[in-house]
Formats: C-alpha cells, sequence, structure tokens
C-alpha cells in the first residue's frame, strides 16, 4: 500500500508538521488542473483524485468484503449473496491531503481544508465503534465552480482507510452530483479500491445525520455500518463494510473539503458549518461513550498555493460537541 502523508496539526495555534513520500513530494510543486491534465478523466473522491474505473457503487443494504490479509476481497454482498465483484485499480491514486511545504502558509485551492479531530488513546484491541453527529446543508456558493466536501467519520492507526458519511455539493466527484447537494457514505481506501452509496439530493437548510457504527464481529473481521441521512425529507444512503486489520482511532467530528476553489465565493455562501451533538465510543459491544472534549481544530495545506485566503477557522466547544468550521 502507498502510505498516507502523516500532516496532522498538534494544535489549533497554526503549528504544521509536513512529511511526504518522496513520489508524493515531486508532486507539491504541481497545482490541481495541472495533476487533472496529467491524467485525464480522472475524478475526485473524498481524499483522492482517482481513474473513474477504480470506484464503485454498492447499493443500499449491500456490504464490501474484506479478507483476513486486511485487503478488500473485490466482494460486494447482500444478504450473504455475492453481487458484484471487482478487481483492484490499475493505477494508484494521487491523494489531495497533506501535501505542501513545511512552513507555508496553505494555498487554498484543492485538497482537505480544516477539521475538527482526535486521535483516541485506546488498547491494542479497541476500536472506536460509534462516530455520531448531525449538521445543517449550508447554502449553495455564490459562485458555482469548485467540489466541496463535509462529513464526519473515523480512520485507522494508518490514516489508509477512511469509513465516512458525506454532504457534496459541484461536478467532479466520482458518484455523480452537480450544482446541488447530495448526500453518500463512504469506504476510501490507499489505492485499490474505492466503494460508496447511492448519492441522494439533499437541501439547504436540511438537517442531516452522519454515523458510523460497528454492528457486529465475525473473528477478527469487524462489522461497521455508514450511514448519511437527511432527517428532513428522510432519504438516505448507507453502505455496510466488512473489515479486517485495523483499529479505529481517528474521530473527525467535521472536515472540510475544497477542489477547483478560485475565489471564497466558490465557498458556501453561509460562510460555516455547525458540526453538533457529536457523540463517540468504543468498547463493542459494551459501547463506552466517551466526552468528546479532546476535539481540536487541525488545517490542512492544499495542492499548490496561490488560492485565495479565506476566513478559515475551526471553533471547538468547552464540551467538544460543537465543532463549527468556517470558510
Amino acid at each position: 500500500m502507498k502510505s498516507i502523508i502523516n500532516h496532522r496539526i498538534l494544535s489549533s495555534a497554526a503549528l504544521f508538521l509536513f512529511t511526504a513520500s518522496a513520489t508524493l513530494s515531486a508532486q507539491t510543486d504541481k497545482s490541481y488542473s495541472q495533476l487533472k491534465a496529467e491524467h485525464p478523466g480522472w475524478m475526485q473522491v473524498p481524499g483522492k483524485l482517482i481513474s473513474p474505473d477504480c470506484a464503485h457503487e454498492v447499493p443500499n443494504g449491500a456490504s464490501v468484503e474484506f479478507g483476513d490479509n486486511g485487503e478488500p476481497t473485490g466482494d460486494v454482498t447482500m444478504n450473504g449473496q455475492v453481487i458484484a465483484h471487482y478487481e483492484p485499480c490499475a493505477e494508484a491514486g494521487i491523494d489531495t491531503r497533506h501535501i505542501g511545504n513545511s512552513g507555508k502558509e496553505p494555498g487554498y485551492g484543492s485538497g482537505w481544508v480544516e477539521t475538527s479531530q482526535w486521535e483516541l488513546s485506546l488498547g491494542s484491541s479497541d476500536n472506536i465503534d460509534y462516530m455520531f453527529g448531525y449538521w445543517n446543508v449550508p447554502s449553495a456558493p455564490k459562485d458555482n465552480g469548485a467540489l466541496i466536501y463535509l462529513w464526519n467519520g473515523i480512520e485507522p492507526t494508518g490514516e489508509n482507510w477512511v469509513l465516512q458519511p458525506v454532504l457534496q455539493y459541484g461536478p467532479g466527484s466520482v458518484n455523480g452530483g452537480g450544482n446541488y447537494w447530495g448526500i453518500s457514505s463512504w469506504l476510501v481506501g490507499p489505492d485499490k479500491y474505492y466503494f460508496y452509496s447511492p448519492l441522494e439530493k439533499v437541501h439547504t437548510g436540511d438537517l442531516i445525520q452522519g454515523y458510523t457504527e460497528q454492528t457486529g464481529v465475525s473473528g477478527s473481521t469487524d462489522h461497521y455500518f455508514v450511514s448519511a441521512q437527511d432527517e428532513t425529507t428522510g432519504a438516505y444512503s448507507t453502505i455496510s463494510i466488512h473489515i479486517s486489520g485495523e483499529q479505529w482511532v481517528w474521530a473527525f467530528a467535521g472536515v472540510l473539503e475544497a477542489y477547483g476553489v478560485s475565489s471564497c465565493s466558490n465557498y458556501p455562501a453561509s460562510g460555516s458549518t455547525q458540526f453538533f451533538d457529536n457523540y463517540v465510543a468504543h468498547g463493542y459491544p459494551n459501547y463506552d461513550f466517551v466526552n468528546p472534549t479532546q476535539f481540536y481544530g487541525a488545517y490542512y495545506d492544499y495542492f499548490g498555493s496561490g488560492g485565495p485566503q479565506c476566513s478559515f477557522n475551526v471553533a471547538v466547544s468547552n464540551s467538544a460537541d460543537t465543532s463549527t468550521l468556517y470558510y
């Protein structure tokens, strides 16, 4: 597997730590548009620019299967029956998070922007079993042209997989969409496979419930369920994963990703998104809910530089059950 570059901020005081693999370091002087020009037809998933042949839609109610080696088998099952099989992706994707130079101000153009995050200290056999929260669909951007992702979710120690219910706006995502808001749930991995549930259209002001929950265990395989639901209309989009070989310790109460931003007006006109009623638990099957007081704001460098310097800020409440991302 290609390693994910770890550029966590240690505090919200804007201390940036950047490390990069030799391969991806060579890409830091290339803009997002240059990278897309070098890969015609490639599209975005949360955190990656990929060939669309590598991403697969999974029906609501279906599960993505992993083998004992910690790798996807390529099988998608429903009610215990294989309904689809996919071969591994032939081309490695391009990581669109953590790219940049140490000490350099972020160029706000394309990539991860900011998060409210927390790495839990758990025993080696323990996982985050529940990450839950709400947020409202913000206003549409004043000017179209960018792709926006807003989500919560979890990652394992290696930060090589992400389970995430996602709200998105704009064109260029491999799961479709356009200049409207939609929800779907994702499993995004290192290089070989990317899975998503059907995109469901939602509207400004709707209340979104997003959660990731462990629902079972079979031997060394953990069963997770990811759900994005519009509490206002009842629309939903879900995915199940039967995954092994990972310990889930990173909790994200809220994340902003943006691609193709040329102006601050490409961000939602509301100027912020509040993620609230955030809950985190571990200790399956007996969920141990923990007080989420250790969420903190983190800021990530974009691909390239020269993008608009917008009103980026992460405000985390004292109880940490509310995190507001400003843009």
